[in-house]
């Protein structure tokens, strides 16, 4: 009996087809429909564990086709994967609001390929276990899994995000903890969970993972557009965590994660994004990690960038108090640098 995870893969594209099916075989049992009509027959013999479908065959309708894959019970749940022939974010949107777990732009490298196909199937097997969860006493196993399955998305698709997220669970943790012992802060903190705020700190741009390479790893300057797609990363994030299972009756984790993750670009002032929400309009959580995130974001090296000293840092995050920091919190972030200097 083969026991190895079923990929269907449906393309009018020949080319497209054969790469696919060679770059997965030796994984998966992989199964290549050029015509549509195929699909059906092919469904009744064999569950698929992931569908990838090319979304710009023509005369078919993508959201049609996705609809009759989860009019039928046993394939209701399967992950479908669109497959587009270019890059065009306003498409991408379009089949993720209509039920796309993702989308692949086409051509697509084999070693790319097996990688996140490798990613999908890990996630839905994740989520399996999320949902025969029945008790707190294993929340945190849970939650670790998460992080472990987050962190390698992001590791995947940059060489520094690893560093990044630990880093951010470092400062966040002193800052957290001052706020605890402050007058001003003490009040609403004491009711934070504070090891979920960090670990879901370190989902914080896990929407990054359904950005093309030629945004996210560019070199350059982005152009506006590209800045534009850059930005629907928030909004990948929260719908990508809106789509996990709640952890029993213990939703912290969860609320931290998808709050962080949808608004750590806002900013003070209201200029920030998605929504330029305002001041107190965001969550006193996303304001602390807006500044924890640009502090090590100064500090640390990037392919595009050296990194910042220390006191440069502080100087940068300083000169930003009341526009994208919240004043009050930026001056206890300042009271900090001493212990911050020394990490």
């Amino acid at each position: 009996m083969d026991h190895k995870k079923c990929v269907f893969i449906i393309d009018d594209d020949i080319v497209s087809l054969h790469t696919g099916r060679n770059a997965l075989q030796s994984q998966y049992s992989v199964f290549v429909i050029q015509y549509i009509k195929d699909l059906s027959g092919r469904l009744k013999r064999r569950k698929p564990d992931l569908i990838l479908l090319d979304a710009d065959m023509p005369g078919v309708e993508a959201p049609d086709v996705l609809r009759e894959i989860r009019s039928h019970p046993e394939t209701a749940e399967v992950p479908v994967v669109f497959l587009y022939d270019r890059d065009n974010p306003e498409e991408e949107l379009s089949g993720l609001s209509q039920g796309a777990a993702d989308y692949i732009v086409k051509p697509f490298l084999p070693l790319i390929l097996r990688k996140k196909v490798e990613l999908y199937l890990r996630a839905e097997t994740l989520k399996g276990e999320l949902r025969a969860f029945q008790g707190k006493e294993r929340l945190s196993e849970m939650r670790n899994a998460v992080i472990s399955w987050a962190a390698d998305l992001l590791e995947f698709r940059e060489d520094v995000t690893g560093h990044h997220a630990e880093n951010i669970k470092l400062y966040l943790r002193v800052f957290a903890e001052a706020m605890q012992r402050s007058r001003k802060y003490a009040e609403e903190t004491a009711l934070w969970d504070v090891d979920a705020l960090l670990q879901a700190a370190v989902l914080h741009d896990v929407g990054k993972i359904k950005l093309h390479d030629d945004v996210l790893l560019k070199r350059g300057r982005l152009t506006d557009e590209e800045f534009e797609t850059l930005k629907l990363h928030t909004v990948y994030g929260r719908d990508l965590l809106d789509n996990l299972p709640s952890f029993g009756t213990d939703n912290a984790f969860l609320d931290y994660a998808k709050d962080i993750a949808y608004m750590h670009h806002e900013k003070w002032d209201g200029t920030g994004y998605p929504n330029g929400l305002k001041g107190e309009e965001i969550p006193l959580q996303v304001r602390v990690m807006i500044i924890v995130d640009v502090y090590d974001a100064l500090v640390s090296e990037r392919p595009y960038k050296k990194a910042f000293s220390h006191d440069e840092a502080m100087r940068i995050i300083f000169e930003r108090r009341g526009a994208q920091f919240d004043p009050g919190l930026t001056d206890l972030f300042m009271s900090l640098s001493h212990e911050l200097s020394e990490m």
